[in-house]
């Protein structure tokens, strides 16, 4: 039995669906909502704070997908990522679960302050000692985050970032990330013997090439406004992250700005094959039919 996490998000639920059309056997493990499934998936309800409930998630099963679910309201993100991963390896021992796929990111391998991506490297090291196959994956920076501002773009024309207009950054589609992990699961992937894979996409993309595509989509003018950072962590907060986790989101951001964020075996990438315009075409065509 595979048994995904995070199963009502966007990668974990596109695992499930790839699974499930390879015929493969599956059960999502959601935290607390209603089933997106079909019948031919096996649901279950796991609050990831909640052992008794992960380690019930795990029966029977053989191989387990997880992530580290980012909580904005946190007080102590670090805190609580620490508890997760112990829940987990307390669930995966008792049922002795053979193979793990961690979804990591890319600059995991860091050891310099890096914000949320420290919560990465805490899930990459958080089974060393343990005797089952470990994989993790590091993808790029999702184009779905630029999602996230598609209010402001249609409002005003803007679209607002905390990076250089003109920095490049690698970037991947989630829906590729779900499908290449559901390759890892089904055992179809050339190189099984790797530990670790880190995904970019096909080319880098600045902010000035995200707005250019936007443009192009919704057939209005879209400028960029790059936040200073004076004001980052103000506007954080007035979207809901508290006091600590703004603290690892500017963290992160400004590792992303001084390149640090790259990946650690560059010749050894893969290359997802989705570019940000037939991402972003295909949010508003389903948004739109």
């Amino acid at each position: 039995m595979n048994i995904i996490l995070g199963a009502s998000g966007q990668v974990g639920s596109n695992i499930v669906n790839k699974l499930i059309n390879k015929n493969l056997p599956v059960r999502a493990v959601v935290r607390n909502q209603k089933s997106i499934f079909d019948n031919k998936v096996e649901v279950r309800i796991a609050d990831f704070f909640n052992p008794t409930q992960l380690t019930e998630a795990f029966k029977g099963g053989t191989t387990v997908f997880f992530l580290t679910p980012e909580n904005p309201a946190s007080n102590d993100v670090i805190g609580e990522t620490k508890q997760i991963i112990d829940n987990y390896k307390k669930a995966i021992q008792t049922n002795g679960i053979q193979k793990i796929i961690g979804l990591s990111s890319v600059g995991a391998h860091i050891e310099e302050n890096t914000g949320n991506i420290l919560m990465s490297r805490m899930l990459e090291h958080g089974f060393d000692g343990l005797d089952i196959h470990k994989v993790f994956i590091r993808p790029s920076y999702y184009f779905s985050n630029w999602l996230g501002f598609s209010e402001t773009i249609d409002k005003y024309g803007v679209l607002p970032t905390f990076f250089p207009e003109g920095l490049k950054l690698d970037m991947v589609s989630p829906i590729d990330v779900a499908k290449f992990i559901a390759d890892i699961i089904a055992g179809s992937y050339p190189s099984m013997d790797k530990r670790v894979f880190e995904l970019v996409g096909p080319e880098k993309y600045s902010p000035l090439e995200v707005a250019a595509t936007f443009s192009k989509l919704l057939k209005k003018n879209v400028g960029v406004q790059t936040i200073p950072k004076d004001k980052w962590k103000e506007m954080l907060k007035s979207v809901g992250f508290t006091e600590n986790t703004s603290a690892n989101l500017i963290d992160m951001t400004q590792a992303v700005i001084d390149n640090l964020l790259i990946p650690e075996y560059q010749e050894g990438v893969d290359k997802l094959t989705t570019t940000l315009d037939q991402y972003l075409a295909q949010h508003f065509i389903t948004k739109h039919t």
